[in-house]
């Protein structure tokens, strides 16, 4: 009589050994990703939790302070203005929103005087140089070089990119020399600034105006307000007057509100709506009340050279700034006029086919812009 065969895994079922395996790993790998979605699920929940514990705290009657600060840096946003509204009842949200906008109080009547502004036309002396053409150790010295404002145009190419700080907020200023290199370019819908900017042939520049959002999407198709570019008007005013900033075929920069018949009057080439003016003819606007955001602005000093500002925002590293705190820059520089313009996630600035700060959108890169304030 035969001995019988012992049975194995794999003569009672051939390859059974090698499914068994698979099986093996794949309870592993289940029980890896397990792991990983219950450390993702409590991290989120810690996270949310938090997020409302400070929300509470942000929003709390007590610390009127701290309240206002939250509910003015949500609804300057697009994307997180209902935030507020999470926290406050209508009752408690409408009291404070009327307290901010009664507390920005602009001069309407006010704009820029161009008498203050004085550009050097290029066959004009240098007054830092004597009748040998030699430097005057009693003048400073002109373009390129050290100028009344401490800063040196090393290479001599007309435009100076100097880093920002202050409380909480990092950014750039982009000093352009000569006022006559800038300009307003078109943009549109998937338009970032890069790509802008290589149409027109710039150098660099910042974003610009306001553009049309309903659906939130922030693709910056259309402009929003008052917008002149190469001297015809894209997009006519919602109101009469409009907070403007422009520039004129002299290189002046107009800072105020202006309807498109003022515009036409002052001989705008290229401008955009946006709000609050920071500064007009020297004086400090009453902006009022401000969030901390990521934000944009362009000024002029007196010598004509055009102020470019970025501050970066949303980021641990710069949390962003306020309109106090973009007056307080400007007139470190020399400012005469300026302007706030878009901010949040259209903040950005671009020099030389590169970006120059790190905005703040979802991408982390250039968001499409309606127009952009660039120069050659």
């Amino acid at each position: 009589m035969e001995e019988p065969v012992p049975e194995t895994l794999e003569s009672v079922e051939p390859g059974s050994e090698a499914k068994r395996k698979r099986r093996s790993a794949w309870r592993k790998v289940n029980r890896f990703l397990n792991r990983v979605f219950g450390v993702l699920l409590v991290t989120g929940m810690m996270l949310g939790i938090a997020g409302v514990g400070v929300g509470m705290i942000l929003t709390n009657k007590d610390y009127p302070y701290l309240r206002e600060k939250f509910v003015t840096t949500m609804e300057e946003t697009r994307r997180f203005k209902f935030v507020s509204r999470i926290f406050l009842s209508e009752e408690e949200y409408e009291p404070i929103r009327a307290a901010i906008a009664a507390r920005r109080k602009n001069d309407t009547d006010m704009a820029t005087d161009p008498s203050l502004i004085h550009i050097a036309a290029n066959d004009e002396p240098d007054p830092a140089l004597n009748e040998s053409g030699e430097q005057d150790p009693g003048q400073s010295a002109a373009q390129p070089g050290a100028d009344d404002y401490g800063i040196v145009d090393e290479d001599g190419d007309g435009y100076i990119l100097v880093p920002v700080s202050g409380r909480g907020y990092n950014g750039y200023m982009l000093i352009v020399l000569d006022p006559k290199r800038c300009f307003v370019a078109r943009g549109g819908e998937g338009q970032t600034i890069n790509m802008i900017a290589e149409r027109n042939g710039a150098i660099g520049g910042i974003n610009a105006g306001a553009f049309v959002d309903p659906d939130g999407s922030g693709s910056g198709k259309e402009p929003e307000g008052l917008t002149i570019i190469d001297g015809a008007m894209i997009e006519a005013a919602r109101w009469d007057r409009e907070s403007f900033a422009g520039f004129d075929a002299d290189g002046i920069l107009h800072v105020g509100y202006f309807s498109y018949a003022d515009c036409l009057n002052l001989g705008i080439v290229g401008g955009v709506t946006f709000s609050p003016p920071l500064i007009i003819n020297g004086v400090p606007q009453n902006p009022g009340p401000s969030g901390v955001n990521p934000r944009t602005a362009i000024g002029q000093r007196a010598d004509g050279a055009v102020l470019m500002l970025v501050i970066d925002g949303r980021q641990l590293s710069s949390a962003g700034a306020t309109y106090d705190d973009l007056i307080e820059v400007m007139l470190q520089f020399g400012a005469v006029n300026a302007m706030n313009l878009d901010g949040g996630s259209s903040t950005v600035m671009y020099l030389n086919g590169e970006l120059v700060n790190q905005p703040s959108s979802q991408s982390g890169y250039s968001r499409g812009l309606p127009d952009a304030f660039l120069f050659r």
